[in-house]
Formats: C-alpha cells, structure tokens, sequence
C-alpha cells in the first residue's frame, strides 16, 4: 500500500483518484516553484500532457504504458516516490503493471557458444596462420637472396691481388 492510504473503522483503503495523482503532481510542482511549461519543457511533453496529469484527465492521454512512464518521469522530476504514483496508477486505471523481466531457472543447455569475441579471435588468428603460410614461399626465397649476396664481397668491388717481386 501506498502512504497516505489507511484503514479508519474497518473500512477498506480507498484507490487513489486520477485527481488525487494530478493534485500530488501540482502540489510537488508548486512547492519547487515550477510552472507547467518549464516541467513540459524538461520533460519535453507537450503543455496539454502536464495539465492532463494534473487534472485526471484521461481522455488527453495517450496509452496507459505511455502514461506511466511520463508519471515516473514527472515524479523524478519533482522529487516524488516513482513507484507509488506508477502503482496506484495502474491500480486505478485497471491498466497492466509495468513488465518486469524473471529469469527462469530452468536446465542449462548442454552445449554452449563460445562468445563473440572468441571467435573473432580465432577467426584473426586463422587469417593471419593463412596470410604467413602463403606469404612463406616469398620470404623464403627474399632471405636466400640475401644470404648469397652477403657472402663479403660488394659489388662493383675488384680486388687486386699483391704483385710479387
């Protein structure tokens, strides 16, 4: 339940009202000192939707999913518990809660992908062992190349031999 929300001699809690959301709403409002249109204006909704809040007025309001994200917003706004105005919201309205996503534990698969980025990984590692195995014939024969032309001798170089007396 909801602060504010009580039993008085066994009767049982009244549902808050559109009105009494849109009065908590106008009361927050007024008490930061903010006008409608610079709560539209941060919350980028249209002038029509605060004052469709604030009055209850259902009828100049889109889907209640919709709805409720705009309460939890203006409710952040103002410094309001969010999901108390969302609650009692729902409640009223009749409109579905929010949905919440539960992880079921249920069996585990027996087999498990590995993740993206080991893949990608091993599909780098895979290229780059191709990319050396074909590259190898040409790097053979550039390292033999170089090991015939180092064998001391420049070319161009002529050596003389001493002359003998």
């Amino acid at each position: 339940m909801s602060a504010g929300q009580g039993t008085e001699a066994g009767n049982p809690p009244a549902a808050e009202t559109p009105g009494q959301i849109g009065a908590r709403l106008m009361a927050g409002r007024k008490q930061r000192q903010l006008t409608v249109e610079s709560v539209a204006r941060q919350l980028r909704l249209d002038v029509s939707v605060i004052n469709a809040l604030e009055s209850g007025d259902t009828r100049h309001l889109p889907a209640p999913i919709f709805v409720q994200g705009y309460l939890r917003s203006y409710a952040r706004l103002l410094g309001l518990p969010e999901d108390e105005l969302v609650s009692d919201y729902t409640r009223e309205s009749g409109a579905l809660p929010p949905l919440t996503v539960k992880r079921v534990n249920g069996r585990k698969s027996l087999v498990r992908l590995p993740s993206m980025r080991l893949l990608r990984n091993i599909i780098l590692i895979v290229l780059a062992m191709i990319l050396l195995w074909l590259a190898y014939p040409a790097l053979n024969r550039m390292l033999v190349q170089t090991d015939q032309s180092e064998d001391g001798r420049s070319p161009g170089h002529l050596e003389i031999p001493p002359a003998e007396h």
